[in-house]
Order: structure tokens, then sequence, then C-alpha cells
């Protein structure tokens, strides 16, 4: 289980390096470009995905430190997450949570980059301090699709990921993108 959850998390470290460097040398107007006025910009993108992540590892964090027992996954998890990661992957929008809505109009993006990757040590010394029991146990709970396991998580946040991708690139396509 260790193994699989490791392998999962370099797949999302890959992909958040990849987001970041959709950000590379872009300017304020065009960090700040709104599509539509009830859009997000980029930098409201990326608060949202930091922000889910970094809740997210609040309530990990918490679900362990009250030392219960929490139960394993099983196959009820297996087909909430499965349909979760297909509704992602689908051309739909959903509403934020409000657990991880974007209140800031513009983010500052060098916090947001350090967050992250404090997110990520923090998702990373979880993964390599715990045992294939504790990673096979309920510790993540998904608004939507309930209690999942540690690697469902970060599937999930790797298909969370990809959906805003999505988001990113038709921002930056938009006709009304500054080319500059």
């Amino acid at each position: 289980m260790k193994q699989k959850t490791l392998s999962v998390f370099t797949r999302i470290e890959a992909q958040k390096s990849e987001i970041l460097s959709l950000y590379d040398g872009l300017s304020t107007e065009q960090l700040q470009f709104n599509p539509e006025p009830t859009q997000w910009n980029l930098l409201q993108v990326l608060r949202h995905l930091v922000t889910a992540e970094k809740q997210s590892m609040i309530l990990i964090r918490r679900k362990l430190s009250k030392h219960q027992s929490i139960p394993k996954t099983g196959t009820g998890a297996f087909f909430r997450h499965l349909l979760l990661r297909i509704a992602l992957i689908l051309p739909l929008k959903f509403k934020a949570p409000k657990i991880a809505d974007v209140s800031e109009d513009y983010p500052d993006f060098e916090s947001m980059v350090s967050e992250w990757a404090e997110v990520r040590s923090d998702m990373k010394e979880l993964i390599n301090s715990a045992d294939g029991e504790v990673l096979s146990k309920a510790l993540y709970i998904h608004p939507r699709a309930g209690a999942l396991n540690i690697k469902q998580a970060l599937e999930f946040i790797e298909t969370h990921t990809s959906h805003h991708r999505k988001q990113l690139n038709r921002i930056m396509k938009h006709s009304g993108f500054s080319s500059s």
C-alpha cells in the first residue's frame, strides 16, 4: 500500500510542477484576467487547488490525532471514489465546497507556491511515517464521496488538479486573454 501511495504522490508532484510552469512569465494582467465576471482567474484557480489540499491535510491530521478506531475503506469507498473521478473527468462544472472556496480576487502567487510546497511536504511525511495499515484506513472525508483512504485521496487530488488544468487552459485560450 505504501509503495502504491508513494507512486501516486510522485505523479501529483510532477503534475504540480507542470501546473506551476504554466504560470512562468505571465504578467499581472494575465494572472488577474477573468474570462467572465463570475469565473475565476488563474490566481483564484491556484488558490482553490492549494486550499483544497491544505484543508484535506488538516482533516486527515485531525482524524489521525484522535486515536480512535478508524475503519478501513471497503468496496463502497472504491465505488464512490470511482464515481468521483469519472465526474471530474467529464466536462462538467461543480460549485466548490465552502471549505475550498476562493474569497480573494487576486491571491499572492508566491505565497501560494510556498504554501503548496508545505502541504506536499506534510503529505510526503505522512505517507513515509505511516504504516500500510494506517494508509488503508478511511482518513480522508471528501465532501461528496465520503470516506476514502490516503491513496484514494491522492488519486482524487490528481483528478481534481487535471480537472482544473483544463480550466487553466480555457482561461489562457480565451480571446480576451492578453498575449503578452
